[in-house]
């Protein structure tokens, strides 16, 4: 199974856990297992317990699957990485004869919105990259994974937000020194030119999306950290107003255009 399937499989779980535990109290509550009043049904204790040990015992499974996701996706990463397609160029001087425009994956974390990308990697609109395994490497280097990587098509990268559901889509330049794959490039630097939006809520689905909001993410690889959505008002109604921000002030803060994905129309130009 897909760790994106997985995700969302256990998505389904906290809610229908949820839903359970709403459904124990309901039934406490018509059997009298909350008043003091008449003769419950049940011993009060026995009710206490068995409600205790849904409790626990769903929430020490919700540990275990999370830390099961967290490995399947640290393994997914590392055979997507074994599994890169081949050098269409064998020297990293024969450049391909073309522009190296396409798209990708990034989040947007931090009080103050920075660029993440999938990796963790922090880095601004206009960047240099630099190599976490080997500060040698000038990027990008044959043999390693170090350097900007991109897609050539809209839908490629597209397909791949499936699996990251909290990633933004980014138009992008490559420049320098820089390899072509099959479906996309790396490169030695990178250019972000637009944030392309989903048309619809990242949390529901449902609704437009129509502002930005933070929240505090923990990961096993990342640890700790603030993560940027986009949500519709409904969504967004309940966080903090110093949490939230509008389309036009993150476009301004990251100093890029912002459009639409289905309509390519532009929202705010940073």
């Amino acid at each position: 199974m897909r760790v994106g399937r997985l995700k969302r499989a256990f998505i389904v779980g906290l809610k229908v856990y949820a839903l359970i535990i709403i459904g124990l109290l309901a039934v406490g509550y018509v059997l009298g297992e909350f008043s003091d009043k008449g003769h419950p049904v049940l011993a009060k204790d026995t009710f206490y317990a068995i409600l205790t040990i849904v409790y626990i015992t769903i929430a020490l499974s919700a540990m275990v699957a999370f830390a099961f996701i967290g490995r399947a996706s640290d393994r997914e990463f590392l055979r997507n990485s074994e599994n890169q397609e081949n050098f269409n160029f064998q020297d990293a001087f024969m450049l391909p004869d073309e522009r190296m425009h396409g798209y990708k994956l990034a989040r947007i974390v931090g009080r103050v919105p920075t660029f993440m990308g999938l990796t963790g990697d922090l880095y601004t609109s206009d960047a240099s990259a630099h190599c976490g395994v080997n500060p040698d490497h000038v990027p990008p280097v044959k043999g390693c994974q170090c350097g900007f990587h991109a897609f050539k098509e809209l839908r490629e990268a597209s397909r791949e937000q499936s699996s990251h559901r909290t990633a933004f889509l980014f138009d992008v330049d490559l420049y320098g020194l820089g390899f072509i794959y099959q479906r996309g490039f790396r490169a030695e630097t990178q250019v972000i030119n637009q944030m392309i939006l989903p048309k619809r809520c990242m949390l529901c689905k449902i609704f437009p999306a129509k502002r930005f909001i933070v929240k505090y993410e923990f990961s096993n690889s990342l640890g700790g950290y603030w993560e940027w959505q986009i949500r519709c008002h409904l969504c967004s109604s309940a966080t903090k107003a110093e949490d939230r921000l509008a389309i036009e002030d993150m476009a301004q803060k990251l100093g890029i255009e912002i459009i639409t994905l289905i309509t390519g129309r532009e929202i705010s130009r940073g």
